[in-house]
């Protein structure tokens, strides 16, 4: 894989062939769901710094307010594909990107902000979910003026303490090989996820095809790395956004792999936000609980429309 590609596709990759070898034997009707949300949002790319970006513009009807929604180590432009939908039929468009391979998180902060200029995007409401809330924070504090509200989900802030964990991590997985690591990120993401059980096939069937033809073990070193970098060089305060008037949703979930502590920690760091708590939901209520976190952050945008 081309190191300036990230996780973009070989040549070949999102054609009706491919599809077939991961997704044939699926029953579950997010296969078709799949097909048709690349189909009717292919990606649109543009070069930035050094690299490739490839996002989806999920537009609405009339372009109204937009919701950037930014992946989490998953890294992909589409694991989010029905809630991106299902925000689109609320009359939201949904600019989504994917994060090409690079190092250090203020390169995505940057190239999000490229995305939105190529877009003619002003300003917009960002959702970042898990590792994708790291960059929602460092993408408001970077670029405040393009951020009107927040929304932070199953995340962090950045903590020292975490930094010999991500040292510890990126030196096994150096020397792990890919099969290796892709079969433990096989269970481990299934398990994050904890969808309903009529969908555990398909997305075994997604987390398949994302490891086997679209990221590499470069790629899913480069985000412990950007992880690594995060703990060990951002410090988050309440009074960092003093000047900034936008509105914080904090979601979160008492039996997510974030504890209590870090759960606490983003809570004191953003003191205005209004909290949401998921009671046995894991790190991932939008795939667990879809319904009831659609109609949270529908609620809370509904002061932008």
């Amino acid at each position: 894989m081309n190191p300036s590609k990230g996780v973009f596709p070989e040549v070949g990759w999102g054609s009706e062939t491919a599809f077939m070898r991961f997704y044939a034997g699926v029953s579950s009707a997010k296969a078709e769901e799949l097909r048709a949300f690349r189909s009717r949002w292919p990606e649109r790319s543009l070069h930035a710094g050094r690299h490739e970006w490839r996002y989806r513009l999920i537009a609405a009807n009339k372009r109204g307010p937009v919701l950037l929604l930014l992946p989490g180590a998953e890294m992909v432009n589409d694991l989010g594909f029905g809630f991106a939908e299902a925000m689109r039929e609320a009359e939201w468009t949904v600019l989504y990107p994917g994060y090409p391979r690079v190092f250090a998180i203020d390169e995505l902060a940057a190239g999000v902000a490229a995305v939105l200029d190529a877009e003619k995007i002003a300003d917009c409401a960002v959702l970042g979910g898990s590792f994708g809330g790291a960059v929602a924070q460092v993408v408001v504090r970077r670029f405040p003026g393009r951020v009107r509200s927040l929304i932070l989900s199953n995340t962090g802030v950045p903590m020292r303490n975490l930094v010999a964990a991500q040292l510890a991590a990126l030196s096994i997985f150096k020397i792990t090989p890919w099969p290796g690591i892709c079969a433990l990120l096989r269970s481990s993401l299934t398990k994050l996820l904890n969808p309903p059980a009529q969908d555990r096939e398909f997305w075994r069937a997604y987390f398949d095809e994302l490891l086997t033809a679209r990221l590499a073990k470069a790629d899913f070193l480069a985000n412990i790395g950007q992880q690594l970098e995060y703990h060990r060089r951002f410090r988050f305060a309440p009074g960092d956004l003093a000047d900034w008037s936008g509105r914080v949703l904090i979601a979160e979930s008492d039996t997510d792999v974030i504890g209590p502590r870090r759960r606490r920690a983003l809570r004191e760091t953003y003191p205005q936000a209004e909290v949401c708590t998921y009671h046995d939901a894991g790190h991932a209520p939008m795939f667990s609980r879809p319904r009831e976190y659609l109609d949270m952050v529908k609620r809370f945008l509904e002061q932008e429309t």
